[in-house]
């Protein structure tokens, strides 16, 4: 092998190592973790209150309805309030763009990029009443 055959061999050594390496950092800080039930806790006039916790919006508001669902039995929840809260390690826009990265990298190490949102990134809070 030539000495610049082996330069470049080691060149792509390095960088198969440092991408496995950052690869290997990300998937330690997307640590799995399950989905916290969430409570209900009811405030005067019969309203209740609860929090929907999931990996994208749509997922945190299915949580937190359904135990809103689950709470009324066979009447019907009407939500007086609401609103989301982001929670994620980065702002939301910067942990799109890391997500595409680490997509990008592992496409081309040949490898499944991890998925870096946690089951807790988005709340979703409502107050409701039954009816």
């Amino acid at each position: 092998m030539s000495l610049f055959n082996r330069n470049r061999a080691n060149r792509s050594t390095r960088l198969t190592i440092i991408s496995a390496g950052l690869l290997a950092s990300l998937v330690g800080l997307s640590a799995c973790q399950s989905t916290p039930t969430s409570p209900v806790m009811q405030r005067e006039n019969s309203v209740f209150e609860t929090t929907g916790l999931g990996k994208t919006k749509i997922i945190a508001q299915q949580n937190a309805l359904t135990s809103a669902k689950k709470t009324c039995g066979m009447r019907q929840p009407i939500v007086l309030t609401d609103g989301f809260q982001y929670n994620g390690v980065f702002d939301e826009s910067t942990g799109r763009m890391v997500q595409q990265a680490t997509t990008v990298v592992g496409a081309v190490l040949g490898r499944k990029a991890p998925n870096l949102s946690r089951d807790d990134d988005y709340e979703f809070n409502i107050t409701f009443r039954c009816q």
